[in-house]
């Protein structure tokens, strides 16, 4: 029987694969496994086991193996005090029929679960010290029934004016009470579509503090989930964003109050207009100056192509620097490198000095290109590449520059016929056509010709002092006309009125103030001829006049009479002017 005892003993010591002994009440080993004698090199059965395994004199001081003999079983961690490693141990009592007792003992190393224990309570205190530093609040919510809060950093008593003791272990419903009433409901339900759709979620919400503050906080969090999708927990960081939020109010209610009164006022820096059609021009005028994207500007000539791109630099964080103006239509195709990127000294006969071009004078403005239709296939290759930040080159130099500049472009022309007929690359217009602004024409927005009027008025040179008028008559007559020049026109007519007294609306056959309130304001049910009529015979005699002059060619026509070729082409037909070839 003993025998077959001893082999269950074996095999059960077998079993297990950290070393194993039997001591005597005497603490005398009787028994070691084969892992004992590899570990310590012998078989020291037969000595004491404080002086075998610990090379004690005597009974281990951090011993608890004593009260095995007392019928217990003892467990206990210890760290050697030599090899400094850690062992877990586990000592029962073996009875023995002739009443003695001896003590088995199984050993565990576990001195690498102690360094990974002890690192996870350094990062522990670290997390801990840092979350206590953040100027916020850490969280972490269990999903039982009552949602209760299981952790808050100890940012919640500076955040909410609690503290984390009187948070961990609520209900969440303490913390939503502290959410304002106005944002309790938004929260819940965003949080709740949130998790529903697995995803994180970030909201800015008032709260009251203990104090009884009201503050603005900026919560971001997400749901834990398991491996099969269940909802395990909440996690997230909520921060006081008062004073940003502070700011971004008052900075909405200044734009409220600067689009409101761009609705009660008739201008908008330089430009004048109060019509529906200006209103939506100064939005987009304020949406673009708040950010660094390339602007389009379209528009027939004298809408203020160029006054929109000058009120867009001034508003913008660039107006400390430059606003460089370039028609695009004005510049020698040989001339094109040298005036974009500049020149080095000797680059060619005359270039007696380093000169910079319009990307170096931009650097940190605004490069207004006017006309951008005119400009040539390779300039919007070499272009392109500066937007893109390849840099350029000036002309006889080696190494490349690059320019930090706001391209805010202008055209009267349709860009994408340019790109249907091989005049403009594709690339280079969707680079250009980020943010588009549409001029309207001054025929499309009449109610904004008296305030242009009295405008123009105000800002011509009067050397005398003279309070300045225009007749009700002259004003009719200027409010019936199409202004194909646009405002530029306007101005010219208005300035032309003021100094010789007379008006002409394309630059040709003036008539005298008395002689246009004659034809103008004659009882027209009778013979004489209404304001359309008049109107229609003075521009085709314009228009015959110019033909004649220009030899019957139509492009110089329109050119000289500064107006398009589509327009021309309509009056002819519809003033029906005979063409002499």
């Amino acid at each position: 029987m003993d025998i077959i005892r001893k082999n269950y003993f074996k095999a059960i010591v077998g079993a297990f694969d950290g070393p194993v002994y039997v001591c005597s009440s005497d603490n005398t080993i009787e028994y070691v496994n084969q892992k004992v004698i590899d570990e310590m090199g012998r078989d020291i059965t037969g000595q004491h086991c404080f002086k075998a395994l610990h090379g004690c004199e005597k009974i281990c001081s951090w011993c608890k193996e004593q009260e095995v003999f007392k019928g217990k079983t003892v467990r206990w961690e210890f760290e050697h005090p030599k090899t400094g490693k850690w062992f877990n141990y586990m000592t029962s009592p073996i009875f023995h029929s002739d009443g003695s007792v001896s003590k088995l003992t199984l050993c565990a190393d576990i001195t690498e679960n102690k360094l990974l224990e002890k690192a996870l309570t350094e990062s522990t205190r670290k997390l801990t010290t840092l979350m206590g530093n953040l100027s916020g609040m850490v969280y972490r919510c269990k999903t039982d029934a009552e949602t209760s809060m299981e952790f808050a950093s100890k940012g919640c008593y500076k955040l909410l004016g609690y503290k984390a003791s009187e948070l961990i272990g609520k209900s969440t419903t303490a913390y939503q009470h502290i959410v304002h009433p106005q944002d309790r409901k938004n929260l819940l339900r965003c949080v709740a579509a949130a998790l529903d759709e697995k995803r994180s979620y970030s909201f800015i919400y008032r709260v009251k503090k203990a104090t009884g503050e009201i503050i603005w906080v900026w919560e971001q969090g997400e749901g834990v989930f398991s491996d099969s999708g269940k909802l395990m927990a909440l996690e997230g960081f909520i921060t006081n964003v008062t004073e940003q939020k502070k700011v971004e109010l008052d900075l909405r209610n200044e734009n409220t109050k600067l689009k409101n009164s761009f609705k009660d006022r008739y201008k908008f820096g330089n430009i004048v207009g109060k019509s529906d059609l200006m209103q939506a021009v100064y939005d987009l005028i304020l949406h673009s100056s708040s950010n660094n994207a390339n602007i389009i500007i379209y528009g027939e000539s004298g809408t203020g192509k160029e006054l929109v791109a000058h009120s867009i630099h001034n508003l913008s964080d660039r107006k400390k620097n430059a606003f460089v103006a370039v028609n695009c239509g004005a510049i020698n195709e040989n001339l094109i490198e040298s005036e974009f990127f500049g020149y080095k000294k000797g680059a060619f006969t005359g270039a007696s000095s380093d000169t910079l071009g319009y990307f170096d004078k931009s650097d940190g403005g605004s490069l207004f290109l006017d006309e951008l239709g005119e400009m040539s296939m390779s300039m919007q290759v070499k272009l392109l590449r500066a937007i893109e930040g390849q840099g350029y080159t000036p002309v006889g130099g080696n190494s490349v520059k690059t320019s930090d500049f706001r391209i805010i472009a202008a055209t009267n022309q349709n860009l994408k016929e340019l790109i249907k007929n091989k005049r403009m690359r594709e690339d280079f217009y969707y680079r250009i056509h980020i943010l588009p602004i549409f001029l309207p024409p001054l025929r499309e927005r009449k109610e904004d010709i008296p305030l242009l009027i009295d405008h123009f008025i105000q800002i011509y040179p009067n050397k005398d002092s003279k309070k300045i008028t225009m007749p009700n008559h002259i004003r009719e007559a200027f409010n019936r006309y199409d202004w194909p020049g646009n405002v530029r026109e306007l101005q010219n007519a208005v300035y032309r009125y003021l100094t010789l007294g007379e008006i002409v609306f394309i630059n040709e056959e003036p008539m005298l103030e008395n002689n246009l309130y004659e034809n103008f304001h004659k009882d027209i049910s009778g013979s004489q001829k209404g304001l359309d009529i008049v109107m229609a015979q003075l521009e085709k005699k314009i228009i015959l006049k110019t033909l004649e002059k220009f030899q019957w060619n139509r492009g110089k026509t329109a050119e000289y009479l500064n107006i398009d070729r589509k327009t021309l082409y309509r009056k002819i037909k519809t003033l029906d002017v005979i063409i002499h070839k």
